[in-house]
């Protein structure tokens, strides 16, 4: 598919004229990145404006002890960090491939010349920007907020199915806590009858569950 197509089938820029899609092809590249390859670092230039067309991109921050913690996944036609591009400041944390992936990254100057005040992209740019500093208010409240029993209590009880059927250890990723410290939490749960291994899955008791939470 070329660039013109590519363009053309994200959703945010599926309205605009031929002429606009033609010039933010001039002002933009497709990149081709491979899983775990770096996208850009914590601390970089916010120069250019990324969105995601193929593949997840996980944007992290790394401890001095070496360990990784996963701030978000982005999945295709989503914008990463845009917010630093609008306050021109330096990405404050790294991004990278999860698994192979392709980005496309616009020159954010020559965009904020010709874009920023187009009526059909303001109202979806400045719903972005509310979707991280929602995401950021969570993330703050998980780590602030709640010890790791809350965080898997609360997650278990407001995704009662997703428990059932994604791997725990991407849940503890999501958690950001390691999958021992999870496997000692759930362990606890059973002893105590909150939840119950059954043929169909786990049995969740959600008023001792809630409990968990106060």
């Amino acid at each position: 598919m070329c660039k013109y197509n590519t363009l053309k089938s994200i959703p945010i820029f599926e309205q605009l004229e031929s002429s606009e899609i033609r010039h933010l092809s001039n002002i933009s590249t497709i990149r081709k990145i491979e899983d775990k390859n770096i996208l850009f670092y914590q601390g970089d230039a916010s120069v250019h404006l990324h969105i995601v067309l193929k593949g997840n991109i996980e944007v992290f921050k790394s401890h001095v002890n070496g360990k990784i913690v996963v701030l978000k996944k982005f999945a295709p036609f989503e914008f990463i960090a845009e917010v630093s591009n609008y306050k021109n400041m330096p990405f404050p944390a790294s991004a990278r491939a999860k698994g192979y992936a392709e980005v496309l990254s616009i020159d954010y100057e020559k965009f904020q010349n010709s874009f920023l005040n187009h009526p059909l992209l303001v109202p979806q740019i400045l719903s972005s920007m509310a979707d991280k500093i929602m995401n950021l208010e969570k993330i703050v409240s998980s780590h602030l907020v709640m010890d790791a029993t809350q965080r898997v209590a609360h997650y278990i009880y407001e995704h009662e199915s997703e428990f059932n059927t994604i791997k725990h250890h991407k849940i503890a990723e999501k958690l950001y806590i390691t999958p021992v410290t999870f496997s000692r939490i759930l362990r606890k749960f059973k002893e105590e009858k909150i939840i119950t291994l059954t043929q169909n899955g786990y049995k969740i008791e959600r008023e001792l569950l809630k409990k968990q939470l106060s």
